[in-house]
């Protein structure tokens, strides 16, 4: 070990420039050539394009005349530190002292590019020779340098084998601690305070519609236990007793601004008084358990009616895609068991008051997003009413239930649709015209862009295993 002696010079302290602005690069390798260290990592541009670029990795390609090298990656990191210009002097005599003649500070480091993740593998454009048995690069072949201009001329690219390696080999390149191992291994793996959470479930049950498999006539017990675990309270489940025995089939929207409920409360309760419809005529509706709409012909009030606002009329423009109530959930894949405990103290009914144009059509609605579900009940248009009313009964000879349109006869719902879509556009037209704007109730940090279809889903999509009967059912995407 060498031994340094420092002392303080004020002489060389006006020599310091700590207004110097340095990035540091730890370069993975022992660098004898500054030229050849300066190529690999793509000349100055690239050097500069990376530190000026807030999100731009720095590239180093170990072999920078070859196309197919793959780069490994250096990450920013804002560090604090000094470059430190230092002078010393040995003596022969004793080769072990060293002694600091002079020390200067050249520049402050700011950015540091560590190389810490994994490069990518490798694959070299390296043939064995049929006949001499001997490996033979083909880069020559496979890259040509300059144009040919004899068009005629046998260059032998006959022989060149093919050579087409992927863009990248793996697609991440810092090691996957859930890549290869069970929930139980990584279970044992993780410390008490990074268990992983537990799933959730409601334990609803989840029915795909037809005209032949009998209907769940009660709830699964541990959904009745998981409103006991969850303290809801007795006024609550009350309530929403009530409301199902005066109305059999509703919408879990319909429900929660009829009632107004809270989130936490609807979703355990829903799963213990009613099943599902994943699909056909009643499609993300709850239905109550003994209930069979397919053999009620008054079922057809509560079919679901799909309304999309059509570019007519600016209207397209004007109503933002989709209803942004609730903040996005982040992604954490780790949880405080201790956060999933629920406060028996906190008021389990919401007192405030909901919007009824989420789950109500009225003759002066003006719908807040371009795709909206209503039950034909909730449609307050006495044209459409009077529809229902006329359609004749099973009785009279009218047609069965059926697994599409259920009890209403074909394009019934597209004659809705064109009765609505006039409402909507004679509404938008009368509010522009009294100087008003028509989505004045809608804030404009709402409007949002994106695709249609994303507002399409339906609103219980939280759990992706549900028991149907005495099977497992994987609940599809609902669009």
């Amino acid at each position: 070990m060498s031994r340094f002696k420092m002392e303080c010079d004020p002489i060389n302290s006006h020599r310091h420039r700590l207004g110097k602005e340095l990035v540091c690069i730890e370069y993975p390798g022992v660098v004898r050539n500054p030229d050849r260290m300066m190529e690999t990592l793509g000349g100055a541009a690239e050097l500069s394009t990376a530190i000026c670029a807030e999100k731009r990795r720095l590239e180093l390609r170990f072999r920078p005349e070859s196309i197919y090298s793959k780069p490994a990656f250096g990450d920013r990191s804002n560090k604090t530190g000094l470059v430190l210009r230092i002078r010393t002097r040995r003596k022969r005599s004793q080769p072990n002292e060293v002694e600091i003649r002079s020390l200067e500070i050249a520049g402050r480091v700011g950015l540091v590019f560590k190389f810490e993740s994994m490069c990518d593998f490798q694959l070299l454009p390296a043939f064995r020779n049929k006949t001499t048995t001997a490996v033979e690069c083909m880069y020559e072949q496979l890259v040509p340098k300059g144009a040919s201009t004899n068009a005629l001329a046998d260059d032998g690219s006959d022989n060149v084998p093919y050579f087409l390696p992927p863009i990248t080999f793996s697609r991440f390149d810092t090691a996957q601690m859930s890549i290869f191992k069970t929930k139980e291994i990584l279970a044992d793996m993780l410390g008490a305070t990074e268990k992983e959470r537990a799933r959730r479930t409601k334990h609803g049950i989840y029915v795909p519609f037809n005209l032949t498999d009998p209907l769940p006539t009660e709830a699964n017990a541990l959904a009745l236990e998981t409103i006991k675990n969850r303290n809801v309270k007795e006024e609550v489940i009350e309530m929403v007793t009530k409301k199902f025995e005066e109305r059999p089939i509703w919408t879990k929207t319909a429900l929660k601004g009829n009632l107004q409920l809270s989130e936490e409360d609807i979703r355990y309760l829903l799963p213990s008084m009613a099943f599902y419809f994943v699909n056909g005529p009643w499609r993300g509706t709850w239905v109550r358990f003994g209930y069979d709409p397919r053999k009620l012909f008054e079922s057809r009030y509560y079919q679901l009616l799909d309304f999309r606002i059509r570019a007519i009329g600016a209207m397209h423009d004007k109503v933002k895609v989709k209803r942004t109530q609730k903040p996005i959930r982040p992604c954490m894949r780790f949880s405080n068991p201790a956060s999933n405990s629920r406060d028996p103290s906190k008021l389990s009914v919401n007192r405030t008051a909901g919007n009824q144009s989420d789950y109500v059509f009225s003759m002066d609605t003006l719908p807040q997003v371009r795709i909206i579900f209503y039950q034909y009940c909730d449609v307050r248009v006495p044209r459409i009413q009077q529809m229902l009313e006329k359609i004749p009964t099973p009785t009279m000879g009218g047609a069965a239930c059926d697994e599409k349109t259920g009890w209403l006869p074909p394009r019934f719902d597209e004659q809705c649709r064109d009765i609505l879509t006039d409402i909507v556009l004679t509404n938008f037209k009368e509010k522009r015209k009294g100087g008003g704007d028509p989505t004045a109730s809608t804030s404009a940090s709402e409007f949002e862009t994106g695709d249609e279809t994303e507002a399409t889903t339906f609103d219980e999509d939280e759990d992706t295993d549900f028991e149907v009967g005495a099977e497992k059912f994987v609940k599809p995407a609902l669009k």
